[in-house]
């Protein structure tokens, strides 16, 4: 082997790069590394096996050739590393804001996106810590008490979540499936009520996860994570072309990971594989088929705690140790399996038309089994706690087809897209609880002790069929954007009760529609103003035994946007107005029954900045104020604020790496995160304070100094940095839950 060390400024490699890939000969791989924008994360290290290299030097010369089986050449580029160079964290596209591939600079609403670069810089073990960098993204809001669920909060409302643009089939409790962060090449956000694009779903938005594709240029990964808690985890990132026409491609994602908690006793244990599968006969035609599969044969730990135990409210006996576990270990042995196979098949027809399929079948299976604290005695002394044991089923179908077309009328151009997708599914869920106990958890017996035989139980089984048909439309003219977008959705639910031999089916149809236009100008910034609408079922009936309807939102953005031309930088700032109506509230003649008259309403602005300063020095900012209230409702909760929603939220990070000097090959970073204060029960008696938390991170590459380790990246990381004790969140006063508290991580890749 010859070795090489090139010196060179990465910004000029592009340029550089280009003009050596035109070389009569060059090899497809390689040049597909530029284009997909992947030679500069790569260039530390590149293995220019049978492929070109050039000796730069104030313009260009002939470039050598190596002949298959000859020699092969590595490269060695000041400031790079082998691992993820930071190119800054601004996203230019992201296809959940319109199922397009318009530049989100175009698009008149608010839109996040966390790529595979922060994950891995950040070392997010959940999406939930993904997108904990995010503007007005509320998550982790159970803290400690639920690490294998990933729950989101957007403008004082739910989010649903998406994976490749399919809907995740029972996210709504922790009966659900959890994405695995590992498989993902990002995750992106859109902000607000989207029925437009997605059908049903709740007021928050849309979090839409990307899992990494095949790729043409080989790389693999493997990582080795060891932290406090006793937690470790091995992972393995390969992909690569299987022919030498690179018309087959492949990737394998794994994961096998033991992680602690701050909880004596607990632990999730999870072993993961995603293989997947490319083929792309020609230039307009690629079919992706994406496989997951997760086991967690321990899936974390599930519980709450009074707010008087946690200083949230008096309590004469003082607060409890919150790293202990209060509950029975005989009964505490949650897990989960759940596996999906999804289809991806896209075809440019010609300049005008693009088809496209996306489909998903999906497992889920879970048995949750904890023992859930449910209150503290009158006396302030015990605490009462139940065995609850959940196992549940999930089975579903999801399918999206598409029709894409560019085409004018007179000087309008116009971007359409048409659409029908459908979901259908299965949902089985039992639930059974045993004799409530007591305890004290102050004594030096702190763990109750449960007879699990069952005193309550539920038993039930959902079929669900939905249907939607929708269009959209992206006109421009004269630098003006112009989007329209409608659907209609056809809903059918029937719910079986196991136990008593029932069934009771719903039927609803509703309309959704987003109207919104920008400008962007050509110094980068573009105002914009839109409206959305959204739909979400309810299930259950009223007093006179009338189904309940969906209940509707609405809301009115406008905002600006920044994006100088040729910078790494997007910087984006809102204000809105959402509105959800027909929310159910206490039937004041019936107060056993519910009917929908309520309404809740939020207000806020949000401010998200993603830049690379320089070459070496990237910052994310951002900051969420909302005033989320109930505006009607017939009990005490009008003029309140919904529970667990900080009035303000805000972030900022920095990372530098040194690419000169004796600290060569460091990237340095850290950040602060502000969780404003929330209210902690219905009828706002009591708040949960704010806290701040800071993270940090470490990274090394030692093949900055000594070129045989070109391959190693060492790290550090450490979340909240001073051990912060604090309370994540409260629904009401029984049921709380704790903040995570420090955590470190030390991490070796080798790419080969």
């Amino acid at each position: 082997m010859v070795l090489i060390i090139i010196h060179i400024d990465r910004q000029s490699v592009n340029g550089y790069f280009n003009a050596c890939l035109r070389w009569p000969g060059s090899r497809p791989t390689a040049r597909r590394l530029l284009e997909e924008g992947l030679f500069l994360n790569k260039f530390n290290g590149f293995h220019l096996r049978h492929a070109y290299l050039c000796p730069f030097f104030l313009g260009m010369v002939p470039c050598l050739t190596l002949a298959a089986g000859e020699e092969s050449i590595w490269v060695v580029a000041d400031g790079s590393s082998s691992g993820n160079v930071p190119q800054g964290y601004a996203a230019q596209q992201a296809e959940v804001a319109t199922k397009t591939r318009s530049p989100l600079v175009d698009v008149p609403q608010f839109v996040s996106v966390v790529n595979r670069q922060q994950m891995d810089v950040q070392s997010a073990d959940t999406v939930s810590q993904a997108l904990r960098y995010s503007a007005g993204v509320a998550v982790e809001r159970f803290g400690a008490f639920s690490s294998g669920v990933d729950f989101a909060r957007m403008r004082g409302f739910e989010a649903d979540y998406y994976l490749d643009g399919l809907r995740v089939i029972g996210n709504t409790g922790i009966w659900g499936p959890q994405i695995e962060t590992w498989g993902l090449q990002s995750i992106e956000v859109l902000h607000g009520p989207s029925s437009s694009l997605y059908g049903q779903g709740g007021a928050g938005g849309v979090i839409n996860m990307i899992s990494r594709r095949p790729s043409a240029t080989e790389s693999n990964q493997l990582k080795l994570d060891v932290g406090n808690d006793r937690t470790r985890s091995l992972s393995l990132d390969a992909t690569g072309a299987l022919t030498d026409d690179e018309q087959w491609l492949y990737r394998v994602d794994g994961l096998a990971a033991t992680r602690g908690s701050q909880i004596e006793d607990t632990r999730q244990k999870r072993l993961y594989l995603a293989p997947a599968i490319t083929w792309q006969p020609n230039e307009r035609m690629r079919w992706t088929v994406l496989t997951h599969y997760l086991r967690e044969p321990e899936s974390g730990y599930y519980n709450t705690l009074p707010a008087q135990v946690l200083g949230l409210l008096p309590n004469a006996r003082g607060k409890i140790d919150t790293d202990k576990n209060y509950s029975d270990p005989a009964h505490e042995n949650s897990s989960r399996t759940q596996y999906d196979v999804t289809s991806l098949f896209e075809v440019q027809l010609n300049d005008r038309w693009r088809l496209k399929q996306n489909l998903r079948y999906s497992h889920v299976d879970s048995a949750v089994r904890r023992d859930f604290t449910r209150a503290i005695t009158p006396d302030n002394r015990l605490l009462t706690a139940v065995y609850q044991d959940s196992p549940s089923q999930a089975d579903s179908l999801v399918m999206d087809n598409q029709a894409e077309v560019k085409f004018a009328t007179g000087a309008i151009a116009h971007q359409g897209l048409a659409g029908i997708d459908y979901q259908t599914g299965k949902l089985d869920k039992d639930w059974w609880g045993s004799q409530t106990v007591t305890f004290d958890p102050w004594s030096g017996q702190y763990r109750p002790s449960f007879d699990p035989v069952a005193v309550s139980r539920t038993s039930t089984t959902q079929r669900f069929h939905r249907t939607g048909l929708y269009g959209q439309d992206e006109a421009s003219w004269r630098g003006w954007h112009l989007l329209l977008g409608g659907r209609h959705d056809w809903s059918r639910m029937r719910t079986g009760d196991n136990l008593a031999h029932t069934q009771t089916q719903t039927n609803d149809a509703a309309w959704s529609y987003r109207a919104g236009l920008s400008h962007p100008f050509d110094s980068g910034l573009a105002p914009w103003a839109s409206v959305s609408t959204a739909f979400d079922p309810l299930t259950g009936t009223d007093a006179q035994g009338s189904p309940f309807k969906p209940t509707h939102s609405t809301q009115y953005e406008m905002g600006l946007k920044l994006q100088p031309p040729g910078s790494a930088m997007m910087t984006s700032l809102a204000v809105y107005q959402l509105t959800q109506r027909d929310v159910n509230t206490i039937d004041p003649l019936n107060p056993s029954y519910y009917t929908q008259t309520g309404e809740v309403r939020s207000r806020g602005v949000e401010l998200e900045s993603r830049a690379a300063l320089t070459d070496s020095l990237n910052l994310m900012l951002a900051y969420a104020w909302v005033n989320n209230v109930v505006t009607q409702a017939n009990d005490n909760t009008q003029g309140r604020h919904p529970v667990g929603v900080p009035a303000q939220t805000g972030s900022m990070w920095l990372d530098y790496r040194f690419t000169k000097g004796p600290l060569q090959g460091l990237l340095i970073g850290g950040g602060a995160r502000y969780l404003g204060a929330s209210w902690g029960d219905g009828a706002n008696t009591f708040k949960v304070p704010a806290v701040w938390l800071g993270d940090m991170t470490v990274r090394y590459t030692p093949g900055a100094w000594d070129p045989r380790l070109y391959n190693l990246e060492l790290g550090l990381t450490i979340n909240n940095l001073t051990n912060k004790s604090y309370v994540a969140s409260c629904t009401s006063a029984p049921y709380c839950s704790i903040g995570i508290e420090r955590s470190v991580t030390g991490s070796i890749s080798w790419y080969f």
